[in-house]
């Protein structure tokens, strides 16, 4: 009886020993790799906003958002520019800070698009032309679909009135369903639309303010609909367009 029990005793030994020789190289390996995955994540967002621009197939996306895109920090209350570093905002993680957001039901305001939560202050993205005016101004957005949040960018001519394009980078929706926002062939039909934009059932047509729903996606399609309509309106950065709408941009 001795002998098993000092046999089970080393067998849990050597186990118990493994897993921590393991835990110590995982947590070692993940510090060790976590510069690079936000660096990835980083270059991923960028991507992201230049193809929101119209700015696709780049080979450096690094250079050429460095070259094409001025990051800005805005007031979301007031729409003013502040002296916030826009590389540290996490689109993800900085709603969920009590110290960086507000509750919606807090501030008495309709959740349309389910965020719960909005941040005080918001990166929005500027592209410029070759002369250095403003070729289109580029706004995160997020919204909840079918299946939970989506996150995108919508990109708006210097009118701050005209959509340029738009882009959903993260989602959970089904695919060949809800996943065909990322459909190019569905995101280009918002290219020229006016602000507000109404998504619709049937066709559209040549509607300014409208845009074909997605077939057999009822649900996505209001969330993208209703996640649209609160970012560029007064709760969102309507106090910002605003200001774009009068000049402030030029």
């Amino acid at each position: 009886m001795s002998s098993n029990n000092e046999s089970i005793g080393k067998t849990l030994s050597v186990v118990v020993a493994l897993c921590l020789v393991c835990a110590i190289i995982v947590s070692f390996a993940s510090v060790q790799l976590r510069p690079l995955q936000q660096a990835n994540k980083n270059k991923d967002i960028q991507s992201n906003i230049l193809a929101a621009a119209g700015i696709d197939k780049v080979e450096n996306v690094l250079e050429t958002f460095d070259a094409k895109i001025e990051a800005r920090v805005v007031n979301m209350t007031t729409g003013e520019f502040v002296d916030t570093d826009p590389t540290i905002f996490d689109f993800e993680k900085s709603k969920y800070d009590a110290a960086l957001s507000v509750s919606l039901q807090e501030k008495g305001v309709k959740d349309i698009a389910g965020i719960q939560r909005v941040t005080k202050e918001s990166p929005v993205y500027i592209s410029k032309k070759e002369d250095g005016s403003v070729d289109a101004i580029i706004l995160p957005i997020q919204g909840y679909g079918l299946w939970g949040l989506m996150y995108g960018f919508i990109s708006l001519e210097s009118d701050g009135e005209t959509v340029k394009g738009i882009i959903f980078y993260k989602h959970n929706e089904t695919p060949g369903l809800g996943g065909e926002i990322q459909n190019p062939q569905w995101t280009a039909t918002w290219e020229g639309k006016e602000l507000p934009i109404q998504i619709v059932k049937g066709t559209a047509g040549n509607d300014e303010h409208k845009i074909d729903g997605l077939s057999g996606a009822t649900l996505t399609s209001n969330g993208v609909d209703h996640a649209v309509d609160f970012w560029t309106g007064e709760n969102g950065f309507g106090p910002f367009l605003a200001k774009v709408r009068k000049g402030a941009l030029k």
